[in-house]
């Protein structure tokens, strides 16, 4: 379970049931969470059989009221019927009286199956987990959902995932890609028309961010034109191309969810700075699907701080994981970004970040997408052209 997230777990066995309820509790746990159950207290107790060398005692927790177990009929579904606000509001309230009692946050484990076979509609729900990611993002609230697969439709199962950024498999949390490939707007364009539309939007979007922009240098376009000589140097075809130009523009369009004076005070980041920080990504990406970019633009944003080895955010996605295109621009936005001034630090220059990738190379960065940059420099390739400013840097 990862803080403060939306996770579902589609299970289809008692077994699988229990070993979902064990990891929330043993996550939540782990981040000293108040924790509530909302289904039957069968659901919980059977886990002691399975609890043998875990950090935790059912018994204790109950006892303590670190964990509750709340009857459905007496949470969600109260008096036959389902009210959406009403279960956020205490969720809310919760969340506010586990702060007070000197837990971090709160985590909430559900047996969703109850509230459908309650008679609720399908819409009714689908808000309620809509809300529950508003939740997550506004409070430390980590919420968990579970459906037995085995009494939903797949139409249903389906259309409740896509509200889930995350899932718990068998291998454990893994990004959800239902959420991600959610039903999007699409507009009946030929394909250069809408890429004129998106170039046209990105330009726009461009010219928001520089209203909030630090960087002294036009980092942005930085970005995209190195991301662009990079796919040349890969023989990538136009239409990827024409993504990654775009995509480098609206890289860091989450960071307008950021303060200014966060992203300009010399010095490192506060611990919540740095969260805040690292949702960047995300927020650029949500903004990016209100508009009908192509998918690799989307993605491209989503991913340009993952790293091959897992240690980028905000997914700590490795390998094959990582979009091309989001290799590209990880590999672009770090050679742009340490090549020129920030107010946290001086400017390590070109040389220095092309030292950077190829120290790297095969490890945080694909190894085919550096050669190609590195290629890129070699063939002409320089920054020089979009600075804000002269040469010298403060």
């Amino acid at each position: 379970m990862k803080s403060d997230t939306h996770s579902v777990c589609l299970y289809g066995s008692a077994h699988d049931l229990r070993k979902a309820i064990n990891t929330f509790l043993k996550e939540g746990l782990s981040k000293n969470y108040k924790l509530l159950y909302f289904g039957p207290e069968r659901d919980v107790i059977p886990s002691k059989e399975t609890t043998d060398g875990l950090p935790y005692n059912l018994d204790d927790l109950l006892g303590s009221n670190t964990l509750e177990i709340i009857d459905s009929e007496k949470s969600y579904v109260k008096n036959g019927v389902f009210d959406p606000v009403r279960q956020i509001s205490f969720l809310q309230e919760a969340a506010v009286r586990a702060i007070k009692e000197g837990y971090n946050g709160l985590g909430v484990a559900g047996e969703g199956t109850a509230i459908l076979e309650s008679g609720t509609k399908m819409e009714e729900l689908l808000k309620y987990e809509a809300s529950v990611n508003d939740l997550v993002e506004e409070s430390p609230v980590t919420a968990y959902c579970l459906y037995d697969s085995s009494r939903i439709d797949r139409s249903s199962a389906l259309e409740i995932s896509r509200l889930h950024p995350y899932t718990l498999r068998e291998s454990g949390f893994s990004v959800n890609e239902d959420y991600y490939r959610a039903p999007r707007r699409t507009l009946e364009y030929d394909t250069a028309s809408r890429l004129d539309i998106c170039r046209g939007t990105a330009n726009s979007l461009l010219q928001m961010f520089r209203m909030k922009s630090i960087y002294v240098e036009e980092h942005e376009e930085n970005v995209s034109k190195l991301a662009s000589a990079i796919a040349k140097e890969m023989a990538l075809d136009s239409f990827t191309m024409a993504c990654l130009e775009m995509a480098g523009k609206i890289h860091d369009l989450g960071m307008n969810s950021m303060f200014l004076d966060m992203l300009t005070r010399p010095g490192p980041l506060h611990a919540l700075e740095a969260r805040l920080l690292r949702r960047h990504p995300i927020t650029g990406f949500e903004i990016s699907r209100g508009v009908p970019f192509p998918d690799k633009v989307s993605y491209a944003v989503f991913q340009h701080h993952e790293r091959i080895d897992g240690s980028g955010y905000p997914n700590g996605l490795k390998d094959s994981e990582i979009s091309l295109e989001g290799s590209i621009l990880a590999v672009s936005e770090v050679v742009a970004a340490m090549s020129f001034y920030r107010p946290y630090r001086k400017p390590y220059g070109q040389e220095y970040s092309l030292d950077q990738i190829v120290k790297y190379k095969g490890s945080l960065y694909r190894t085919e997408v550096v050669e190609a940059c590195l290629t890129a420099f070699e063939n002409g390739f320089s920054f020089e052209s979009s600075l804000k400013t002269s040469a010298s840097q403060p």
